[in-house]
């Protein structure tokens, strides 16, 4: 599968290319800054020439190393950075527990990081939308970012009441004007929301919650692509029902993220599926994907990989890398002949809707 040539996201001017890299791990303490340097030149040596990154990733650790990172790689017209907003940082010298809350699911939604001391708040109004952008490219050290994503505005980490003050902050509030202003006056190229289906939101989308709230955000603010993780993967089409053909309507395009379905399609024996305690339903329907790919001699994380690229509306996948050989990893699944025959056999299986688009 092609990998380099740029596809345009949804209704704008941007153009990415299909296999994107996702900077949420470079936000790990755990892991040094050199080896996240590493990490995103051996993407840059591959080929990827878009970067995904946020605030909330480390609290601001994954954007500045990032932007270290791709200063020594190229010019800043030769690549795309994709950055959210919604959460401001802000420094507390001396930890204050009583500014920490939680999310629906008990997860800390207002997290202090213990080594740069900066704690995260959320905000979508049109003055704090102007900071986060602007201390976005302070932290990146970069003059501009291609696109903004709204983050996070889900029932996994918000309240049902958060949900709606999030709202009214982006169409009272300005953030709504802020953004389209931005890309009005040619600041950024598309704006972006976040469309997350993960084991703390899971049971939201039994009875369409979530779907209604993709469309409520999409009413408030024009958008151009939605970063969608969890809802299209192999194990998990639930996009098809109404997210997808929501966005093909609208001519919104789409960004995959966790196409492994969070690390579970690489490595189901030490890695949970989406960020929880792994269903047992997903545990079997792993088992009997993983045995067609066998029967068709191809690896299960390759099939995974290229499957939601076939989709019209999706211009590219953004899976995560810790290390250099994940970054390589992926441009070599990406490259992987896969049979066109395991599509029809996985649909005539159950595994796959008939609905679904499948690579040529």
């Amino acid at each position: 599968m092609d990998m380099t040539t740029p596809r345009r996201v949804g209704k704008s001017a941007l153009e990415v290319t299909p296999l994107g890299f996702g900077g949420g791990p470079l936000g790990d303490p755990r892991s040094n800054m050199r080896a996240c340097l590493d990490t995103v030149h051996a993407a840059w040596s591959g080929g990827v020439r878009f970067y995904d990154t946020a605030p909330y990733y480390g609290v601001g650790r994954s954007e500045r190393r990032l932007g270290v990172a791709l200063t020594e790689c190229g010019e800043r017209a030769d690549y795309r950075v994709n950055t959210k907003v919604g959460r401001t940082l802000e420094p507390e010298p001396v930890r204050n527990e009583s500014l920490k809350t939680f999310s629906p699911g008990g997860g800390v939604r207002t997290p202090r990081d213990p080594r740069s001391g900066h704690r995260v708040y959320f905000d979508y109004s049109g003055d704090a939308i102007r900071r986060q952008h602007r201390d976005s490219l302070t932290r990146m050290g970069l003059p501009y970012v291609d696109s903004l994503t709204i983050h996070d505005i889900d029932y996994g980490h918000q309240w049902p009441e958060q949900v709606d003050t999030a709202l009214l902050q982006l169409s009272r509030g300005g953030g709504a004007k802020t953004l389209e202003d931005l890309r009005g006056g040619g600041l950024i190229k598309a704006i972006g929301a976040g469309c997350n289906r993960e084991m703390r939101n899971y049971d939201t989308w039994d009875g369409g919650q979530q779907e209604d709230l993709i469309e409520r955000i999409a009413d408030a603010v024009d958008l151009d692509f939605l970063v969608v993780a969890g809802p299209y993967t192999l194990l998990d089409t639930l996009a098809l029902r109404r997210v997808l053909p929501f966005c093909e309507a609208r001519t919104i395009g789409v960004i995959i993220a966790a196409p492994y379905a969070g690390g579970w399609l690489i490595a189901p024996e030490t890695i949970p599926y989406m960020y929880g305690e792994t269903p047992e339903d997903v545990k079997d329907k792993t088992l009997r994907l993983s045995a067609v790919c066998r029967e068709h001699d191809v690896e299960l994380a390759a099939v995974a990989l290229q499957f939601p690229l076939a989709h019209r509306c999706v211009a590219a996948v953004i899976p995560g890398a810790k290390t250099p050989d994940e970054a390589v990893e992926a441009q070599r699944l990406l490259k992987v002949r896969i049979p066109a025959q395991i599509w029809s056999a996985l649909k005539a299986a159950g595994l796959l809707d008939e609905a679904a688009p499948t690579p040529a």
